[in-house]
């Protein structure tokens, strides 16, 4: 490969070489020893990299295995095995996880959640019995089980429990190593490390290192090698490679595959100049692309590289050395310690050679970075003392590792980078450096370093000592803020494109370090002063994070003209999300320690003193009524408004924890900043004003941009940390604030200084307006109820964090009932992801699970709330959206209505404010507020007010009520500066006198309590209560209340109220008897006109009792027959009406009046197939006639019911047909059915179809056969008379394996009979022709006919449509036999009767296709069918084809199929066709002829079950068991001929059982077919599911199919014919080798009914399996989304261009190559790391579906992004179950897809 000799190695001792080293490793450099072997033997094992297998063996005797005996200086095996033993039982577990493997992160006990344990640790620990969260790992991280620091509780598992004893200090794993080992591996260990560092950074890709550089000349031999980035598509990179290097597409998907899952490839080897043209072709053709697509990825070329092939040798064995020093410090903590410390150890340039790694992580490629990634983790990340190094480097680094991840294009989790996780989330490292190489990497952070952070961060210990020691905080913040440089605009303000950059976006990542870094926050015992320095430095470069954030984005009211173009707003909104924890967590840093919360605030005030838009020059004095306030001037309506304020926002939540420690801006040993009141409520009251703006409609013109602003701004996602801040702010300026002037403050911002006047009642000729400040007056009050109700914030009310979360769980359930999703979802996540939900719902609420209903899935449970906790409903809970207030009144209004209870919706009690925030409630006695309230109320008594609203109104009263409230609590608490009554009595504080005009809150409220103005109850009801709590207030202040005053405000009204609804209810009940009386006479009055069509008309679609053919009252005295001389006759069939779903029209069903069809869907299936994965794919070749006996391939079809006129049917299909080709190409695949497969959806239901039965009427003689038994034919002389026939009919060509079948002539047979049997046979057939005389087809019946035909066989053999071919009515009547089959199957399932139980879907299909199958042959030439009948009984009768060789023998066909077309095709076998006309019906008429069939073919079917009984003699022999004692016999001859021997053989009551077990199904089959051909009704017993019924089923089905209850009188006693027949089937050499092969399993019988696999019942044991599963086309790479057949229960890597295949000349994914061949184009998976059902069918159509799986709550989870257990749920299982044995798959998906357009984006075929 590298050398011009040859590469043949010289004479290998491997003793020697272990020898020499030994002798020489103290004395010299033992590198150069090892790379004096390695540049020999490497160039050896890694010759060719297209032979794993020789690689393999090659490297472990070259290379590994010196080594290892080196080390080991013996035999590694025992060595290795000695050094574990001496290891103390670790208690860390340490487990690394693989992608995909399930983690348990423990609700109640983690840290943090990113602590997390392996399934095996999870299982016995005492977290399963706790509320946990499941989640699959990407990969990388490993399993914190025994860490203390990960846990609050239950730190060890059942498996890594210390014993007694265990716990003392453990000593240095490094003592118990004996000297000599630890020198060898201390020189091993520094030697590889260092060739493997240096090797994987070398930067020369076409020499080797001079140590290295084998001896001779190189040869000219390159490869040119392909990196991989996160920038180019797959398609990109196979078209650019088979244009480049003359790949086939085949070869160019295998190189994209390679080179995204390692990183690299190679595409071409040769000389230089080879590789070099291949190189420049490669960018260039890359660079033509690029240019049609620079928008998006800014035309970066592909990386190429020309290396020459013995660089490439060594780096793959670099590769191979980090996986075996990883094997090797496995096997001992000894080793493990001593590799973390050399590997740590400085080397010359002052770094050591893990630092080195660090550093170059993008330099390396993908598998380069995994495996460097794992030797950290396994190596110096598992070592505590090791890893403390290790992150103090990692932050010292971090800045330069970040930046070079921007820039990279790699995902993070391989970059070093994603590594903090590990490390910040330690409370205790090269930060810099390596976030700026990762902001400069070109792949994800998946393959980053900086990845490691999640290993290092989340560490508590050690994220605080770096935060203390190392200034963390600081280094990620302006690692952060140094990418935000290119942000910003010319104001100092972040700004973002509506395409953000690449590298801005990597750059985020930093800010999830930063919360790793904080998720610990210190106790009040643990701050140290050089921790409360950094973490203010960290702080302070927080707030210059959040100034360049304030006031981004602003936005300005377009007045003239709508806005033409949307400005960019999610940058800022995605910030801010990314931001949301990182704020809090800080929030609770600064409340944690009271001389940190005083700096913090400090200098939160000076940023925001210095960032705020507030001019304090421009001030205006603003007068309403008699008060005055000095206001600052802004207009929101015309000046640039900002949503986003998160340094004010933060100030207010700061300023929330200065109460808890008792922090006041008077308290004299504190220096805390007083900020103006005015100028903290400015910004957050300017937001308020202009949502409230918004909602009057005055913002339309600024498009969707600001709708979406407000509406994330309110959203729970954002709410916390920006609605909720705001409202607090303002509460803080409540608090701080003259209640006059804080009120004026918001009328002047508001614009409501002039509604706010008296005499704004009185009309000017200015009313544009008006309605803009109604709704903005409505606006200012719901603000002023939310600012003093909303009291449930920590620090501003007396309340819990439970309380918080209570009260918002009891205003969701105020809506509706929800879900536990839908109720988890509505509540904000705190910065562990968790909600408080499961810790406060059971008390208020009660949980109903959903009752599963038969056949349905199951539902998912709701919560209902407590009755009690209803009075807790606030009609004006500030999170509440507009629909959500309009809801829940509507909710509560109609619950009061039912409990006959007022319909008021006062305020509830609310909590008291904390200290600071006391000053809140002086608002509601502040003389503006009082003077708002009389004017308001005054406007309200009026005859008529312009300017008020009832809404107003109601706000007001709700004030009112509130302000009573805090009157009540005043008085209790014996508190009198709260003196709201006296006011609103109308009292002066001095002299207790009435104002002197009489106006007060209380006799304006007795005005308008009998008011006529109001048009809802709830309003009226609303002052009544009102007034009364008023009057109850002044009588626990004791002050005189007349109590006639309090019941006059009720019970007029209440009395008045309910005369009038009296009144109401009476005329609308006169009205209503008044129409119905109208009503009742125009339908006597119809009918009268139109009697005739009344007496006419059918009221039923389809009459039924128990057949459509028999509709005359069944006869109770006789039990029916269907076949045989002594059928019952079908009795007098009623005339069938049916109507057309298209044109409405009903006509009755018969040969003479137009055809009529139901829509139907013919498809292949395998759901009863008995053997997997070898579906007919191909069925140009194949022969249908003799169904295999595994029904390894039948044809389904099956019908919605719906029926229509044959030519309306093709009108309506000629228009989807004639529109689909005026639609261009691009678009016709964007649909649920498939036009080019003949596919329509039917017009009604809209059921996928792709074809339709003809519905034919009852074309059966009604005539009674005679039943004379002298003119029945016997079974032995039927049997031989078509026995001569076959004989005289099959003509042996000269080529032994073929034969010519023609039927000899009726007359030819009945010369060689007697004359009496020959008249009976003759008979039989003349019958057959007399019974169809007068009966025929219409030229539109048979075309149907024709239609139906054609598509059974087209899609029933995946072949294109041939009329003429000879194999189209055979496929007809297998579709028939099969679908019976199908249906017997579900009901057998369903344990349902055989009759009575059958969906009328189900019923009009089979009735339908076996009048089909029954009279097709009469469409197609009859000669045709003859030969098929002949070929059908040559098959039984073997002596008719001597010479033909044999193929098959009587185990290998299902005798159903055979039956069904035997009975179908043997009337046309003596058919005269030059006698009888043509449109003569041969038809199966139930006689003798019929019953001789099922006689024959249930002997044949007999024979396969004793043949294949397999079952040991057990237990006492029964006598009188004369039936079990015949079959026996039978058993021992059938047995004898076919050469079987048996031990054993069974006692005679096992095979009786066994018989009429197995032949069960068969029966049951036969009796659907023989009630739907012959229209016989069947028993009623069939028609019971009793137990009584199920133990006679069989002697019930005998007796109806007209058959001897004793299966062996099927074969004894019917002459020689018979016996030699038996013997033949047994004696067949098929027969015979069928019996003794072992590779294929035996049909046993009865058949099994098919199942979908088991699935284990915890959800994380199927994770757990398939983690273990790898891609099978990729050595050993993990599958990105396994994909699980429920089937046959293979795993399969679906979605992934490696295992794409070609399939009919189309690139397909592997689940549907699958599909085809495990469900013949259907198929049912579960993808199950995504937890959905994958459906599909064929290549174009799928859809998604809910999993079986389902939470404690009855909910699913699909993506797993809730993480509750999950457990099966049987009902679910069961659903799809039944949804694929009914063959429904297309129809659901079908309907999915009609009813989920995104669906329809979706490339199905790649699955």
């Amino acid at each position: 490969m590298a050398l011009r000799s040859s590469l043949q190695a010289t004479e290998f001792s491997q003793n020697n070489l272990v020898q020499q080293w030994h002798s020489n490793y103290r004395t010299g450099d033992f590198l150069s020893l090892l790379k004096q072997h390695w540049r020999e033997y490497v160039l050896v094992a890694f010759q060719s990299f297209d032979d794993p297998a020789r690689e393999e063996r090659l490297t472990s005797k070259y290379l590994f295995s010196p080594l290892e005996h080196f080390l080991c200086n013996g035999e590694p095996e025992a060595v290795f095995q000695q050094l574990k033993e001496k290891d103390q039982p670790s208690q860390l577990c340490g487990h690394v996880f693989k992608n995909g493997e399930p983690t348990y992160s423990c609700r109640e006990c983690a840290t943090d959640p990113t602590c997390v344990l392996c399934m095996e640790c999870f299982q016995t620990s005492v977290h399963k019995q706790h509320r946990y969260r499941m989640s699959t790992s990407g990969g990388g991280g490993y399993c914190d089980c025994g860490d203390a620091e990960a846990w609050k509780a239950g730190v060890f598992c059942g498996k890594h429990q210390p014993q007694s004893g265990e716990m003392e200090e453990s000593k240095n794993p490094m003592e118990l190593l004996p000297d000599d080992l630890t020198d060898r591996a201390s020189a091993l260990f520094m030697a590889t490390l260092r060739y493997t560092v240096e090797m994987l950074t070398w930067e020369h890709s076409d020499r080797l290192p001079d140590n290295l550089q084998p001896d001779g000349e190189l040869t000219d031999n390159y490869v040119c090698m392909l990196f991989n980035d996160e920038v180019h598509t797959y398609e990109q990179v196979i078209n650019t490679l088979q244009r480049a290097v003359s790949c086939t597409h085949k070869e160019a998907v295998d190189f994209a595959t390679t080179v995204d899952r390692e990183g690299r490839s190679t595409v071409t080897t040769g000389s230089f100049s080879d590789c070099e043209k291949a190189r420049n072709l490669i960018e260039r053709d890359n660079s033509e692309i690029h240019r049609r697509y620079t928008s998006r990825h800014n035309a970066k070329a592909l990386k190429v590289q020309v290396m020459h092939t013995a660089v490439v040798a060594h780096q793959q064995f670099a590769l191979r050395m980090i996986q075996w020093l990883q094997n090797i410090i496995a096997q001992s903590d000894g080793l493990r310690r001593l590799f973390c410390l050399l590997s740590m150890q400085q080397q010359e340039n002052e770094q050591s050679l893990m630092e080195i790694l660090l550093l170059a992580d993008t330099q390396l490629w993908k598998t380069a970075r995994v495996q460097s990634h794992q030797l950290m983790m396994a190596g110096v990340l598992m070592d505590q003392e090791c890893k403390k190094k290790f992150s103090i480097i990692f932050t010292k680094h971090y800045t330069n590792l970040m930046k070079a991840f921007c820039m990279d294009d790699h995902d993070h989790d391989v970059s070093i980078a994603s590594l903090s996780v590990q490390i910040f989330t330690v409370i205790s490292l090269c930060y810099n450096s390596l976030m700026k190489e990762f902001i400069l990497d070109d792949h994800y952070r998946t393959v980053s370093v900086t990845k490691m952070s999640v290993q290092i961060f989340t560490v508590p210990t050690l994220a605080r000592l770096l935060v203390a020691e190392h200034n963390l905080l600081a280094v990620i913040l302006q690692t952060f803020l140094q990418a935000c440089e290119e942000k910003k605009n010319k104001d100092g303000k972040l700004t973002f494109e509506r395409a953000g950059t690449q590298t801005f976006k990597r750059a985020c990542f930093s800010l999830h370090d930063l919360k790793y870094a904080l998720i610990c926050k210190p106790g009040p015992g643990e701050w140290t002063d050089d921790l409360r320095k950094s973490f203010i430095e960290g702080f302070a470069c927080f707030l210059d994070l959040l100034k360049l954030i304030e006031g981004m984005d602003h936005v300005k009211r377009q007045t003239g003209q709508h806005l033409e173009f949307e400005p960019e707003w999610e940058g800022a909104f995605n910030l801010q999300l990314k931001l949301e924890d990182n704020i809090v967590l800080f929030l609770e840093w600064c409340g944690s320690d009271r001389q940190v919360l005083i700096e913090a605030y400090n200098r939160t005030v000076e940023v925001f003193n210095s960032c705020k838009d507030i001019d304090r020059s421009k001030k205006c004095q603003v007068s309403v009524s008699e008060w005055n306030a000095s206001c600052i001037k802004y207009d929101v309506s015309s000046q640039p408004i900002s949503i986003h304020l998160p340094v004010t926002r933060l100030l207010a939540g700061l300023h929330s924890f200065l109460g808890q420690h008792g922090l006041y801006f008077e308290s004299p040993d504190c220096s805390l900043v007083r900020p103006d009141p005015a100028e903290l409520i400015e910004l957050p009251l300017r937001v308020e004003v202009m949502v409230a703006q918004s909602n009057a409609n005055m913002w339309r013109r600024n498009g969707y941009a600001l709708i979406n602003q407000i509406f994330f701004y309110h959203n729970v996602k954002c709410r916390t940390e920006m609605y909720d801040r705001d409202i607090l702010m303002l509460q803080i300026g409540a608090s701080m604030a003259d209640g006059n002037e804080f009120l004026i403050h918001l009328l002047y911002k508001f614009g409501l200084t002039a509604w706010a006047k008296e005499q704004y009642d009185i009309p000017s000729g200015q009313d544009d307006s008006l309605r803009q400040t109604v709704l903005l007056a409505e606006e200012f009050l719901n603000l002023v109820v939310i600012v003093l109700s909303e009291r449930y914030m920590i620090g501003v009310g007396d309340v819990t964090r439970a309380d918080i979360v209570r009260r918002e769980v009891i205003h969701q359930l105020c809506i509706s009932p929800l879900a536990h999703s839908e109720l988890a979802k509505a509540l904000p996540e705190d910065t562990n992801h968790e909600t408080g939900l499961e810790d406060v719902v059971k008390d208020v609420a009660n949980f109903k699970k959903v009752t599963v209903g038969k056949g349905s899935q199951g539902g998912k449970g709701k919560y209902e709330l407590k009755p009690e906790f209803l009075s807790s409903y606030n009609p004006y809970f500030y999170h509440y959206t507009k629909t959500d207030k309009s809801k829940s009144e509507e909710a509560q209004v109609k619950r009061k209505k039912e409990n006959n209870e007022s319909q008021a919706l006062p305020p509830p009690v609310p909590p008291k404010f904390q200290p600071q925030f006391a000053p809140i409630v002086n608002l509601l006695q502040c003389d503006v507020m009082i003077y708002l309230m009389e004017l308001i109320l005054s406007r309200a008594a009026a005859s008529r007010s312009r300017s008020l609203s009832e809404t107003q109104l109601e706000r007001i009263l709700h004030l009112i009520g509130l302000a009573l409230h805090e009157q009540r609590r005043a008085i209790t608490d014996g508190n009198n500066s709260f003196d709201f009554l006296s006011k609103a009595c109308g009292q002066l504080k001095d002299g207790g006198h009435a104002r002197k005009d009489g106006k007060c809150i209380q006799s304006l409220l007795d005005g308008i309590v009998n008011s006529h103005n109001f048009t809802h109850d709830s309003i009226r009801d609303l002052v009544t209560w009102t007034i009364k709590t008023l009057s109850e207030v002044r009588q626990m202040k004791n002050e005189p209340v007349s109590m006639e005053t309090v019941e006059n405000v009720s019970s007029p009204r209440d009395e008045k109220a309910k005369a009038a609804r009296e009144k109401k209810r009476v005329a609308a009940e006169k009205r209503r008897q008044k129409i119905m009386a109208q009503m009742s006479q125009m339908q006597k009055n119809f009918i009268k006109d139109n009697a005739e069509l009344f007496e006419n008309t059918s009221t039923e679609l389809f009459p039924r009792i128990d057949s459509d053919m028999d509709l005359s009252e069944a006869d109770t005295s006789s039990f029916p027959i269907a076949v045989g001389p002594h059928r019952t006759p079908p009795g007098q069939t009623a005339s069938l009406c049916g109507m057309c779903i298209l044109c409405q029209e009903e006509q009755e069903l018969t040969l003479s009046n137009r055809a009529m069809v139901l829509t139907a869907f013919i498809q292949k299936s395998t759901v009863l197939a008995l053997t997997r994965g070898n579906a007919l794919l191909h069925g140009e070749e194949h022969d249908p006639l003799l169904m295999r006996s595994d029904l390894r391939t039948g044809s389904h079809t099956s019908s919605c019911g719906h029926m229509m006129h044959a030519d309306c049917w093709q009108t309506f299909f000629d228009a989807i047909l004639a529109r689909e080709r005026r639609r261009p190409l691009r678009f016709r695949h964007n649909f649920s059915y498939d036009i080019e497969k003949m596919e329509f959806l039917c017009p009604l239901c809209e059921c996928i179809s792709n074809s339709v039965i003809p519905v034919l009427p009852a074309i059966f003689p009604s005539t009674q056969p005679s039943p004379d038994s002298s003119n029945h034919l016997h079974f032995h002389d039927w049997l031989d008379g078509i026995h001569k026939t076959v004989i005289n009919s099959v003509k042996e060509s000269e080529d032994f394996d073929d034969a010519e079948y023609q039927t000899c002539p009726l007359t030819t047979v009945t010369k060689q009979m007697a004359e009496n049997v020959a008249q009976k046979f003759q008979a039989l057939w003349s019958c057959i022709q007399d019974a169809g005389a007068s009966a025929g087809l219409s030229s539109e019946h048979r075309e149907m006919l024709r239609k139906f035909s054609r598509d059974a066989y087209s899609f029933g053999l995946g072949v294109d449509p041939d009329d003429d071919n000879s194999r189209v009515s055979i496929m007809v009547w297998n579709t028939c036999a099969f679908s019976i089959q199908s249906i017997e199957q579900i009901l057998r399932d369903e344990c349902k009767p055989l009759f009575g139980q059958m969906s009328s879907r189900q019923s009009d299909c089979l009735r339908s296709l076996v009048k089909v199958a029954a009279a097709y042959s009469p469409a197609i030439n009859t000669d045709i069918v003859k030969q098929h009948c002949i070929r059908l009984l040559s098959f039984l009768f073997p002596d008719a084809c001597k010479n033909k060789k044999t193929e098959q023998c009587v185990l290998d066909v299902d005798m159903f199929h055979y039956l069904v077309a035997l009975v179908m095709s043997l009337p046309s076998l003596h058919l005269d066709t030059s006698v009888a006309p043509t449109n003569y019906l041969q038809l199966p008429s139930g006689g003798d002829n019929d019953l001789h069939t099922l006689h024959l073919v249930m002997a044949v079917h007999l024979i396969q079950i004793l043949l294949l009984f397999d079952q040991e003699s057990s237990g006492m022999e029964v006598d009188g068991d004369y039936e079990g004692e015949a079959l026996l016999i039978i058993y021992n001859k059938i047995h004898s001929l076919a050469n079987i021997q048996k031990e054993n053989p069974p006692l005679p009551w096992q095979l009786s059982v066994h018989v009429r077990k197995a032949m069960l199904p068969f029966l049951r089959c036969s009796a659907l077919l023989y009630h739907n051909l012959t229209g016989v009704a069947a028993p009623a017993e069939l028609s019971e599911t009793t137990e009584e019924y199920l133990n006679k089923e069989f002697d019930l089905l005998c007796r109806y199919l007209g058959l001897n209850f004793h299966m062996s009188r099927l074969v004894d006693n019917h002459g020689e014919l018979m016996d030699s027949l038996i013997t033949r089937w047994c004696k067949n050499t098929v027969l015979k080798d069928t019996l003794s092969a072992s590779s294929q399993p035996l049909v046993q019988y009865p058949l099994r009914i098919n199942k979908l696999i088991s699935l284990p019942e915890d959800y994380s044991e199927l994770i757990n399996r398939v983690s273990a599963f790898t891609c099978p086309k990729s050595d050993g790479d993990d599958s990105r989304a396994p994909t699980m057949c429920l089937v046959c229960g293979q795993m399969l890597c679906s979605q992934s261009y490696c295992c794409q295949t070609e399939f009919e000349g189309v690139t397909v994914g592997a689940a549907t190559e699958h599909a085809y061949k495990c469900g013949s184009g259907a198929g049912i998976f579960l993808r199950v790391r995504e937890c959905q059902i994958l459906l599909l069918a064929g290549r174009t159509k799928g859809c998604f579906v809910p999993p079986p799986y389902i939470d404690a709550y009855g909910e699913t989870d699909q993506g797993l992004r809730r993480g509750n257990p999950l457990h099966l749920c049987k009902e679910s299982y069961d659903h799809l179950q039944k949804l694929w044995m009914s063959h429904a798959i297309p129809e659901t998906i079908a309907h999915n897809l009609e009813s989920n357009a995104t669906l329809l984006t979706i490339d199905w075929q790649h699955l």
